[in-house]
């Protein structure tokens, strides 16, 4: 049976200015099942970080955001406090920015990075860490030992 983790509908954005409202976003549908990953691409300036800021309650307070339903594994982000928020951003939702060298470091290795991710979010360790990220990437990653 099919379960969907992140189901958004009619997600609008918008921001006050001085010649009135600009819509970012107007009325976009989303929905991920697990075990699938979802690549948003566009135009610059379509909407495509705003929007999925607007899902994670990254914008700043002056964005006016507004959806029919915006659920994350159960959960509907539309009656989330910011620290109960706080705890599943980067845990359970993470978005790399369209600007990869400004989310990640060219010195390490994707892997590397996301193994660090799952680490600090998840308080997993390296053991635990590499399966995970093998069977959801479907890589063959191999482990190797670091004196500290």
């Amino acid at each position: 049976m099919i379960e969907v983790l992140l189901d958004i509908k009619n997600l609008t954005v918008s921001f006050d200015t001085s010649t009135g409202p600009f819509k970012a976003v107007d009325g976009i549908d989303i929905t991920v099942n697990k075990g699938e990953v979802l690549a948003i691409v566009g135009e610059s300036g379509s909407g495509k970080s705003v929007g999925m800021l607007a899902v994670m309650g990254l914008l700043p307070k002056t964005a006016t955001v507004t959806a029919d339903v915006m659920m994350f594994d159960g959960m509907d982000l539309r009656t989330l406090s910011d620290s109960q928020r706080r705890k599943i951003i980067g845990r359970d939702i993470s978005m790399i920015f369209q600007e990869p060298v400004a989310s990640l470091n060219p010195c390490f290795t994707v892997g590397y990075q996301l193994e660090e991710v799952l680490k600090q979010h998840m308080v997993w360790g390296l053991l635990q860490a590499v399966p995970a990220l093998s069977s959801f990437w479907n890589w063959s990653v191999s482990v190797m030992r670091r004196s500290v």
